[in-house]
């Protein structure tokens, strides 16, 4: 399961928590991978999608994922969001002062750049979009996840 996904998107924050429970009830048998699609009308997302691959550069990716999305009303707008991001990976236990120079490393701004031309490659026009086994889907709530990823298991047995 692909989720292709701006942090700082509304949509996202909303798909946010329904994501993190398919994550939760299916990692046994699914295989989550995010991909950064920041918007260009959003000045913070490719920043915050920076300080999540520099997380995970300390094995916090999801730790950060999840502290960017609980907190999007905080720093989306803000014009000090750097700050905020470093705030988080204390808060998370990171070393800061790697953290703040993997957040200026040019390698993570071009792994952000790939996925989003990945996703303009796979046809992704709008956040967030999921693929499943490559095909592009179109969850409604959790319940119709749950169905679609649970037709996709029993169709692969």
């Amino acid at each position: 399961l692909i989720e292709y996904s701006d942090f700082q998107c509304p949509a996202c924050a909303s798909y946010y928590p329904i994501v993190k429970q398919v994550m939760d009830n299916f990692s046994d048998k699914v295989v989550f991978a995010y991909r950064h699609f920041p918007l260009s009308q959003h000045k913070n997302a490719e920043l915050a999608g920076i300080s999540a691959e520099a997380a995970g550069r300390q094995g916090k990716f999801w730790e950060m994922h999840d502290a960017i999305f609980s907190n999007q009303t905080e720093w989306s707008e803000n014009s000090n969001a750097k700050e905020l991001f470093i705030k988080y990976a204390g808060d998370i236990g990171l070393d800061i002062e790697r953290f703040k120079l993997d957040i200026e490393s040019g390698e993570l701004k071009d792994k952000v750049k790939r996925d989003l031309n990945s996703g303009i490659s796979a046809g992704v026009n709008s956040t967030p979009t999921f693929f499943l086994n490559s095909k592009k889907i179109s969850p409604q709530g959790y319940e119709d996840f749950k169905s679609i990823i649970e037709q996709s298991i029993s169709s692969n047995l």
